[in-house]
């Protein structure tokens, strides 16, 4: 898929970007200082010594990174009017154990069901929840895993509005030759920022570790009997839906419920 073309939820959510596109706080505090004292240290140190071009020079390009780090506070105070707030699905209702965030987008992925019979058929469940005031776009590298029909990595972009929390859903079928016992899947996840980086919104968890990129291993377990063949084709398909907008007064779970009704029986192991 086209990092270009990103998928957007079932139905969509109509929630615009809020508040300041640039990320202030201590460290853009810290940076202008830092750029706002080197500065006039430069230009001090080299026109005493005469070098009065270089001098200019230096001071101009730290006087400018000075500039822009008093902007990023600047938006950063702005973010004291942003209005939305998340409604913590993942960590609250649904109570996933999250550990850290991707650029400010929740994740957990998890198959449904995890133990699945040679030749069945399971659904991946990627959920991803956006805890900024501004658009993310999660890309999801899944696999590779030629076991799973993925002899090569898919790439999958998941376009999420401020706030917005939703599950990607992605049917795959075990083959028959993969031996019984426990398995995983490799899953990568990095964040885009489209309009900027923006700011946590007000009531977002503070406590996750902030990272850049994020590796899954998705375990499920092969049992030892096949599944039997089924006359009829699977009417499962890769859906991307939404659980919960800002823009409503509570999550909407009955599409996660569709889901995993939708999702073939467990198999004994």
């Amino acid at each position: 898929m086209n990092a270009l073309q990103p998928l957007h939820t079932e139905p969509a959510d109509p929630t615009p970007d809020q508040g300041p596109s640039h990320r202030g706080g201590p460290s853009a505090l810290f940076f202008a200082l830092f750029c706002a004292f080197s500065a006039a240290g430069i230009l001090l140190l080299f026109w005493r010594e005469g070098i009065r071009i270089w001098a200019a020079l230096g001071a101009l390009v730290f006087a400018g990174a000075a500039s822009y780090a008093c902007w990023c506070l600047i938006e950063h105070a702005r973010a004291g009017r942003i209005t939305l707030r998340s409604h913590l699905v993942l960590t609250g209702t649904l109570a996933f154990d999250i550990r850290c965030t991707c650029r400010d987008v929740a994740a957990t992925v998890f198959f449904e069901p995890d133990q699945i019979a040679p030749g069945a058929t399971s659904q991946l469940l990627c959920f991803v929840e956006n805890y900024a005031c501004r658009r993310r776009i999660a890309h999801f590298r899944i696999g590779p895993h030629a076991h799973l029909g993925l002899a090569k990595p898919s790439d999958v972009f998941l376009e999420l509005a401020p706030g917005q929390a939703a599950v990607y859903a992605l049917p795959l079928t075990i083959a028959s030759s993969l031996p019984p016992g426990e398995h995983d899947l490799p899953i990568e996840l990095k964040v885009d920022q489209p309009n900027g980086a923006g700011a946590l919104l007000p009531n977002a968890p503070r406590h996750l570790h902030d990272l850049w990129k994020v590796h899954f291993a998705v375990p499920f377990t092969v049992s030892e009997i096949p599944e039997k063949p089924s006359s009829r084709p699977s009417t499962l398909r890769p859906r991307f839906v939404s659980l919960a907008s800002v823009t409503f007064a509570a999550p909407a779970l009955s599409p996660l419920a569709e889901l995993i009704q939708s999702s073939p029986t467990r198999s004994t192991s």
